[in-house]
């Protein structure tokens, strides 16, 4: 299976950073554009899946990618709308479609885009994490140690699984706040101390160790 290449038009940082934590653990390349360079971007090079920010109006969008399959262009899109503009949300009828709501959860926005990639597949490549004895399932969201099932809570898996698929980088609390919990979490930043330590409590000697405390920045998972 070869890597997909994913056109994200957005705008918005924190729409960007949301999109790459639902995705970044797949088999896909990401490349950014704003929203307006869409209508230049879909003819020439529509990747094999568009994941545009629409806010509360889709309809230029979905014309312009509506255009681009009936000139041949082979296109998969996914809309990223306002809550408020689901009610008049149309989607696309000539070609492959999906919608997520803004306040969606990355593991909502993940499954979307499996099944516009990889369509009756229950997983891709690269959704199987090894490491020494562990192994982390990304598509069905289940941890073992040997064979032995790992009972995390969601946000401990989810904190766990992405320290996991980005090793040997440091992360700051308000930064795993920001990609884990997302951006509209008001609690403390100690809530990942809390969430850390079941983790490595649940990990047991080995695998904690790997889960390291740079003092004073975060944390980061030592490949």
């Amino acid at each position: 299976m070869h890597v997909k290449r994913v056109i994200v038009a957005a705008d918005d940082v924190h729409t960007r950073a949301w999109i790459e934590t639902g995705i970044g653990t797949l088999d896909v390349a990401m490349f950014y554009c704003p929203v307006a360079d869409l209508a230049s971007r879909l003819p020439a090079d529509p990747g094999d899946l568009v994941i545009a920010d629409v806010g509360r109006s889709a309809d230029e969008v979905v014309a312009l990618a509506e255009e681009a399959a009936a000139a041949g262009c082979d296109i998969r899109l996914l809309l990223v709308a306002d809550p408020d503009g689901i009610e008049r949300l149309r989607m696309p009828v000539r070609l492959p479609a999906d919608f997520a709501v803004r306040t969606a959860s990355s593991a909502e926005l993940a499954v979307r885009v499996r099944g516009l990639l990889w369509p009756g597949e229950e997983s891709a490549a690269q959704e199987i994490v090894r490491v020494d004895d562990l192994t982390l399932n990304l598509a069905t969201y289940q941890a073992y140690l040997g064979d032995v099932p790992v009972e995390f809570a969601y946000l401990e898996y989810a904190l766990f699984a992405f320290l996991v698929t980005h090793p040997n980088r440091v992360y700051s609390r308000e930064v795993l706040l920001r990609r884990v919990w997302g951006t509209d979490y008001f609690g403390g930043a100690r809530t990942v101390d809390v969430h850390v330590r079941r983790v490595r409590a649940k990990l047991g000697p080995e695998a904690a160790r790997r889960l390291e405390t740079v003092r004073n920045v975060g944390y980061l998972w030592r490949q």
